[in-house]
């Protein structure tokens, strides 16, 4: 299929026992066991919701959502830190809710032709609308791995730990020995 014709025509779906996800797979194993062998179950425990990435019957995608809270200690982002803090008159010890993005992975075949950001683009809009008209919250987090850690951090603009900056400086080759390494990754609500 085109990736303009898929950015065009997919849909979200949430998984069921009848979808056959036999046919799904993405650069890393992990992402792709979890959807065959562990969403579901998750789901009917109630501890996460996958929603499919479906074009005309091919499962091109996923995203696993759950809740989450997000300690505003770990903020890399002094300002924004400052502003809610200032805000809502508490301090960084103090949680604040947030979505999060448990599994997210593009099947190999579509993989880095957009169609990722794309879809993505289309979580993050969805959580928006979520914040806005279902439940409040403030943040959506993601625990990224080493191999997915730009996607999040360049092109959606998530930050990072404030302690992990030194990692991220020798992120490269974080990369090449261990790219399954995971990052606590988040992003204001406010910033989309």
């Amino acid at each position: 299929m085109d990736i303009e014709y898929i950015k065009e025509n997919y849909i979200f779906e949430t998984l069921n026992e009848n979808h056959d996800l036999d046919d799904f797979e993405c650069e890393s194993e992990d992402l792709a066991n979890f959807l065959k062998n562990d969403a579901l179950n998750q789901q009917d425990l109630n501890l996460s919701l996958t929603h499919l990435v479906i074009c005309d019957g091919v499962i091109v995608g996923y995203v696993s959502i759950l809740t989450d809270a997000m300690k505003l200690k770990i903020m890399e982002d002094e300002p924004a830190k400052k502003e809610i803090l200032d805000e809502l008159n508490i301090s960084e010890n103090n949680v604040m809710p947030a979505i999060k993005i448990g599994r997210f992975a593009i099947d190999k075949e579509y993989a880095h032709k957009g169609l990722g950001k794309h879809v993505f683009r289309n979580v993050l809009l969805s959580i928006l609308d979520i914040s806005q008209n279902i439940v409040g919250l403030r943040f959506i987090t993601v625990d990224a791995y080493a191999s997915a850690f730009w996607f999040y951090v360049d092109k959606n603009n998530f930050k990072y730990r404030k302690n992990d900056q030194k990692l991220v400086e020798d992120m490269d080759e974080i990369i090449k020995i261990d790219p399954e390494r995971s990052f606590s990754l988040y992003k204001d609500l406010k910033s989309i």
